[in-house]
């Protein structure tokens, strides 16, 4: 047998290395393998981090939101009684004007000629009157004497019963003259009441709103007295009526307190105050609603008549009392199920049977939150008051103030703090 040279020996060297090396890496394969599956299949040790808030005693204010215009207190519209020319008008728009303070003038040349023509009629019958009033009282005499002639039978009696007729006659036109005098003196009663309203003057303290007569205007009055203009009592004093829900009416009442905005200055509030809630419902739409009115103070002057406003109405005011916020009734822990799975914020799940299901709850309803304590989280049960929308008030339940009440859950898979969930 004949001795393998160096050339022969290398090459069976480096097949046997070879060999050994691919089964070498075929071991770690199947090791890594083995071990990914079993880390796969694993269950995951999910860390929670609860989001608290810790309970404290605070107020709890409710409120009846509705939307409404402002308004003057008082408006007045002055038109004119008397028919004719506009001579001149005295003030502009929004002039400050006083009670019996003059806005504008007819021409009264008319007026005074009607004046003078009704005088000379009230003369005139004074005179028939005293006319009337001599046959009259001859015709009375007369009769007298035909009464005595007759009664000595100088005349026959029907000359008395003609002279009877006379004096019946001439009575009835003294009556008709002293009738027809009284007209005429009503009559110019009236053209100088009528020269009096020639001069248009203001109601009212206030100021003037709006402005349709021009000078030289002929102004007719018949039927409806025109409307010349229209005058608001003092700005400084408003009303704001607003539109009540009618779900909202059983808490608004007269004397509560308001706050409400307007466009014309976004990020002031002002304050008014409920005077009276209208018993007449309005319905649009199927939406009923009752009209309230709330006096405002404006001595700022910085409202106007016409402006839209948003108005919160205090219903209710719960002072220093415990209350928990409305994202805690809202907030149940997660199954493990949930639990599991890869989502970084657990939504709100729905609430169980019994519970409410909004962030409101009636007074005396019961609601559910979640405390931590020892690093778990407890299920109380609370009797609940009243809400404002964020905060709940907690009329009777094992809750204190300073307790940490959960209102959410935040998840993370590598976390150094928080509870562990399997």
């Amino acid at each position: 047998m004949s001795t393998p040279s160096a050339d022969e020996i290398k090459k069976k060297v480096t097949r046997s290395s070879q060999g050994w090396a691919r089964w070498v890496a075929i071991a770690i394969a199947v090791i890594g393998t083995g071990i990914g599956v079993y880390f796969w299949q694993k269950p995951k040790e999910v860390i929670i981090n609860y989001r608290t808030e810790v309970v404290e005693l605070g107020d709890v204010i409710t409120r009846a939101s509705a939307t409404g215009t402002l308004e003057p207190t008082r408006v007045v519209t002055v038109g004119a009684e008397v028919s004719g020319r506009i001579a001149n008008v005295l003030v502009e728009a929004n002039d400050e004007v006083k009670a019996g303070q003059t806005l504008a003038v007819f021409d009264a040349t008319t007026l005074e000629s009607q004046i003078t023509l009704a005088k000379a009629r009230v003369n005139s019958s004074s005179a028939s009157i005293r006319s009337v009033q001599a046959g009259y009282d001859s015709s009375k005499l007369e009769l007298e004497r035909t009464r005595t002639l007759v009664e000595r039978g100088v005349v026959p009696r029907a000359e008395l019963d003609s002279m009877i007729t006379t004096e019946a006659r001439s009575r009835a036109d003294l009556d008709r003259a002293r009738a027809e005098a009284a007209q005429a003196r009503a009559n110019l009663e009236e053209m100088q009441l009528n020269l009096e309203k020639a001069d248009i003057v203001s109601p009212i303290d206030g100021v003037v709103l709006t402005r349709t007569v021009e000078p030289g205007q002929t102004v007719a009055s018949s039927l409806q007295a025109p409307e010349l203009f229209v005058i608001a009592e003092s700005l400084s004093k408003m009303t704001l009526r607003v539109w009540i829900d009618e779900a909202d009416v059983g808490v608004v009442q007269a004397g509560q307190e308001a706050n409400f905005e307007v466009s014309a200055w976004p990020g002031k509030k002002f304050t008014a105050v409920v005077e009276k809630l209208n018993l007449s419902p309005t319905q649009t739409d199927n939406v009923v609603t009752y009209a309230a009115e709330l006096s405002v103070d404006n001595s700022e002057k910085l409202l106007r008549p016409g402006m839209t406003a948003n108005a919160a109405i205090v219903t209710g005011k719960r002072e220093n009392v415990l209350r928990v916020p409305n994202s805690a009734l809202r907030f149940r822990p997660p199954t493990e199920d949930a639990a599991s799975e890869g989502s970084p914020l657990l939504a709100a799940p729905r609430w169980r049977r019994g519970g409410n299901a909004t962030s409101t709850t009636s007074v005396g309803g019961k609601g559910t939150v979640y405390v931590l304590r020892a690093g778990q989280a407890q299920m109380l049960e609370l009797t609940m008051g009243r809400t404002d929308g964020r905060f709940t008030e907690v009329i009777e339940g094992e809750l204190e103030p300073g307790d940490e009440i959960i209102t959410g859950i935040m998840r993370s898979e590598e976390s150094s703090t928080g509870t562990r969930a399997k």
